[in-house]
């Protein structure tokens, strides 16, 4: 019988104000520990003002994501979805909370931009709050820019919030936000000192995994806090049985990335030898506790229909909730405490890479086992995972999936694994000719081996499908972002290839490029943008999972338009008589490169030749599609004819015989009058 679940009232929103003003007084308590330390060698110039407001906002500021993270994870994933891709009325009122929690967001991370640039940089926040130099802070401090993006990510939640009743755009803004938790992550302390090339990828990893986890726990609690909608005992509970789920593979992921940050950053000294060591362990005591609700649930069947009641599925998720808002705080304390690895000297190339490359790359040495790329490695081996859990449940159904489109999957990703846990990707951080042999085949050969594997057709032919009313699920939601007229418009042809074409020349041939050598985390960023483009144009070509189905002869005009461009891109790194990123590559000073220009040169020819390849399968894929098209259209005519469904060939045939019989009549009639 449908019930209105009250479960949650003032009591409730109480405890989660009293736990957050707690958080906020914590860091202030952190913030006087550091006001009453000697300032690092670094930041002369700290002073207490400045840490306060750095620590206040960023405490505000990650509660306000938490927030709104909930708020978007609620619509997309905890509310029925309205008919033509609109919110429910539910939804609607959500989206208010979304508005005013990003709203806070927003200010807190401008705030942010400003006050953790003059925080890093150990000045007073005055010389940051200028325009001028905000703007030079900004270029040059990576934890400034990251709260700047995140202020840009809140700001366009705020607009839309308050502007758009479509599902999809609350999907890209989930999305979106998550993204920008793993900047903000990944330019903090972890960008600091020896190995911090896998603390950086694992902080990334941590928030990837936690953004969803905190938010769904939130977006429980909103759900079972919506007085004006009544819903049955069984989906109040299946919200806290769909978290109940997610919690345990999220949750191991959180806590292993943490290991390895805490690995990095403690430097081998003991996490009870200083504060930021207490803040570590906070980080575990927290995961221990969570771990331990996860488990109070499964005995006592709090997300089982049968068992329980919507009040206390709501009680069970609001634990977790505030051991969230505990989370965040130890977040702020770590962000701003300076851990030991920082007070131990680094060269440059440490300083740059996080490690050393000292030795030269040899055959041998590239194939074999490298520095492994944390990011890449996990990437790979969700996208595998995926894709067999999908053939699986393809498999269970009875139905068939081509064996082709498996190989073609498995040999891309496997291909990632290569160049991810290899010496390719070591030495193509120190040589450019390595670097665009990674980045070309990222770029080109990995998306179109990715495509030909149709993953997006294979999630919507294994998951379940949701019937009307009910929460959506993976399937789902691929059908509304592949259904949305925005993105479709977004995506169109047009703008994809000019993303494709311009991103080789946009990157190496300005001064972003040894910019982005300088961070882990641009050098990855710069990796995924490459794979992104890529895959978007590829499948404009030969996707199976189109955007835009564009007649073949339109796919081959847009691969014959690429090619000049792709061979101009080579030819200019042939021909160049300057080394590009040149800053970067002088600055790391790699003895085992005495030529920097010939290494260049080496470059460019595998820019050529590697571009070839993936051109060559492209053109034989899409006359392989083209020629099938044609089969598959003759044999649907033939069908149709045989059947009578179709005239035309008919029609056609008698239309031929009127003009022969015409002629016929014409000739007949001349030689009439010539007689």
């Amino acid at each position: 019988m449908p019930v209105a679940p009250v479960p949650l009232g003032r009591a409730a929103k109480a405890t989660i104000g009293v736990v957050a003003v707690l958080a906020v007084i914590g860091v202030w308590s952190v913030m006087g520990y550091l006001a009453g330390q000697p300032p690092l060698p670094a930041r002369p110039e700290t002073d207490p003002f400045t840490g306060y407001v750095s620590g206040i906002a960023d405490v505000v500021a990650r509660l306000a994501v938490l927030a709104t993270l909930g708020g978007l994870m609620a619509i997309i994933g905890f509310t029925p979805i309205g008919p033509h891709h609109q919110l429910t009325p539910v939804g609607k009122r959500i989206r208010r909370w979304v508005g005013r929690s990003a709203q806070i967001w927003l200010w807190s991370s401008l705030l942010l931009s400003a006050a953790n640039a003059a925080y890093v940089n150990g000045v007073p926040l005055a010389y940051t709050l200028t325009p001028a130099s905000w703007f030079d802070f900004i270029s040059s401090t990576p934890a400034a820019l990251a709260w700047f993006v995140s202020a840009l990510v809140a700001l366009a939640t705020v607009v839309v919030a308050y502007r758009s009743n479509r599902y999809p755009a609350y999907v890209l803004l989930f999305l979106a936000a998550t993204v920008s938790t793993a900047f903000v992550a990944s330019a903090g302390n972890v960008s600091v000192g020896l190995n911090h090339d896998w603390a950086t990828d694992a902080s990334i990893w941590v928030s990837l995994a936690w953004a969803p986890l905190a938010g769904a726990a939130v977006a429980v609690v909103l759900r079972a806090n919506d007085v004006t909608a009544p819903d049955s005992v069984t989906t109040a509970v299946n919200r806290l049985r769909r978290y109940q789920k997610a919690v345990p593979l999220l949750l191991v992921v959180a806590a292993a990335g943490h290991t390895v940050i805490a690995w990095q950053q403690l430097a081998g000294r003991s996490p009870f030898a200083g504060a930021y060591g207490w803040a570590t362990i906070g980080f575990y005591v927290t995961f221990a506790l969570l771990a331990l609700s996860w488990v109070w649930r499964q005995v006592r069947g709090e997300a089982d229909p049968a068992r329980t009641t919507p009040v206390v599925a709501a009680r069970s998720a609001l634990r977790d909730v505030l051991l969230m808002v505990a989370y965040a705080a130890l977040r702020t304390a770590e962000n701003h405490l300076p851990p030991p690895r920082f007070l131990i000297p680094q060269s440059i190339q440490v300083n740059y890479l996080g490690y050393q490359v000292d030795i030269p790359a040899t055959a041998a040495r590239l194939a074999s086992l490298g520095r492994p790329n944390l990011l890449w490695i996990g990437l790979a081996v969700i996208a595998l995972a995926s894709y067999y859990w999908g053939l699986r449940k393809v498999h269970a159904k009875g139905d068939h999936w081509p064996i082709v489109r498996t190989l073609f999957w498995t040999l891309g990703w496997v291909l990632v694994l290569f160049l991810a846990t290899s010496g390719l990707w070591e030495y193509s951080t120190v040589a450019y000719s390595w670097h665009m042999l990674v980045h070309m085949t990222v770029n080109m050969l990995v998306p179109v081996l990715c495509l030909l594997g149709a993953p997006v057709t294979l999630l919507q032919a294994a998951a379940r499908i949701r019937r009307h009313g009910q929460m959506p699920g993976p399937r789902e939601v691929t059908v509304e972002l592949h259904g949305a007229t925005s993105l479709r418009k977004v995506l169109n042809p047009l703008v994809v290839w000019v993303l494709y074409v311009s991103s080789l020349f946009l990157v190496y041939m300005t001064p972003l490029f040894p910019w982005l050598m300088r961070y882990h985390w641009a050098h990855q960023l710069m990796l995924l943008y490459f794979m992104v483009t890529g895959y978007l144009f590829f499948d404009l070509v030969i996707g199976i999972d189109k955007w835009t189905n564009l007649p073949h002869m339109g796919r081959l005009a847009l691969v014959i338009g690429v090619m000049p461009f792709h061979a101009m891109f080579a030819v200019m790194i042939l021909q160049a008589e300057h080394v590009l990123g040149a800053t970067f590559y002088q600055a790391i000073d790699i003895r085992w490169i005495p030529d920097l220009l010939a290494d260049q040169v080496i470059a460019g020819q595998i820019t050529w030749i590697v571009g070839e390849v993936p051109l060559l399968i492209v053109i034989i894929a899409l006359a392989l599609q083209w020629f099938q098209a044609d089969s598959r259209d003759a044999v649907r005519l033939d069908r149709a004819q045989d059947s009578g469904l179709d005239d035309s060939y008919d029609a056609y045939n008698a239309m031929l015989q009127e003009l022969s019989a015409r002629d016929q009549e014409r000739k007949l009639e001349e030689r009439r009058l010539r007689r």
